[in-house]
């Protein structure tokens, strides 16, 4: 073999070609198999022979026949070949047919109520699809996204790398709910003042959801309520002490339907500014996925669902 060999500049179609003549009964049979003339055969054999530095085939009498080392060689690229061939078919499937993983992630309670009727559907109509969802904050889903851990995130606010991309999906609406036990103990609160005595439940200390319904009810002037009960990263927490008439709690819309309706929980500022706070108190839930994301079926199949 040369010394200056370099297996890299092996064309990949004069390996298919040597494979064609060592499975064939002639070169002419070979030529028919890939579709070319049956010099042009012999001519790709002989410049494969003249890159590896030694002979492939050998005459006998009108017949050619491997070398030896030509066919330890035949037996690799026929098996290197087949699975370079299948990984392409697999590729092409995979760009074509709804199967395989699809990751996504998301906040527990809004996936519950938003993302959980999506998931029937996409694996009512595809079988093949493979969905594994977990839940989150912001911050981790966000993370997760850019590490590639997942392949869809929902957050709870407009990301601002430049390497994602975006969709508002839904528009939550935050209002303040308290026990109606809670009310006629207490009274339904008038103005700022009156709320900034009560007692809060609040989720986090960002006061991520009072402070927007604070600022569409009441202003930015106005200073924000201190007194604060319980602190904590759960809504579910934030329900059930609120239902216990421990307090107001702000909470989206659509986690206090249900309590709401059923008379469980009462909302306590339709008076104070009821189109403004529905005009203002509200937040964006965005789809996220990464850019330049290689859009195979599955995911295209994942991304309309969660778009429609």
């Amino acid at each position: 073999m040369p010394s200056s060999f370099d297996p890299k500049a092996v064309h990949l179609e004069l390996l298919r070609t040597l494979l064609a003549a060592a499975t064939a009964r002639t070169f002419g049979e070979a030529a028919k198999q890939r579709g070319i003339s049956t010099p042009a055969i012999s001519q790709q054999i002989k410049a494969l022979e003249t890159q590896l530095g030694m002979p492939l085939f050998e005459r006998v009498g009108r017949n050619a026949r491997l070398t030896p080392s030509g066919a330890e060689l035949v037996a690799v690229v026929r098996h290197q070949l087949a699975l370079l061939d299948d990984a392409v078919a697999a590729f092409v499937e995979d760009g074509e047919s709804v199967r395989g993983r699809v990751r996504i992630g998301g906040p527990a309670p809004f996936s519950a109520m938003w993302l959980r009727p999506r998931l029937v559907k996409l694996l009512k109509a595809h079988p093949g699809l493979r969905l594994d969802v977990n839940y989150g904050v912001t911050s981790v889903i966000t993370k997760q996204l850019l590490a590639g851990d997942i392949d869809f995130g929902i957050i709870v606010q407009d990301p601002a790398e430049s390497s994602i991309e975006s969709r508002v999906v839904f528009v939550e609406q935050f209002v303040p709910v308290a026990s109606p036990g809670y009310v006629r103990k207490h009274g339904m609160p008038e103005n700022a003042a009156e709320f900034r005595q009560r007692p809060m439940i609040i989720f986090d200390n960002d006061m991520a959801m009072l402070a927007p319904w604070w600022r569409a009810a009441f202003g930015r002037r106005e200073p924000m309520p201190a007194n604060v009960v319980c602190s904590v990263t759960s809504l579910e927490d934030m329900r059930q002490l609120a239902l216990q008439g421990l307090g107001i709690a702000v909470l989206p819309d659509y986690f206090t339907a249900r309590d709401l309706a059923a008379g469980h929980l009462v909302q306590v500022c339709k008076h104070v500014h009821p189109e403004r706070c529905k005009r203002e108190a509200r937040n964006p839930m965005y789809l996220c996925w990464r850019k330049g994301t290689v859009m195979t079926a599955r995911l295209r199949a994942v991304l309309a669902e969660l778009t429609a």
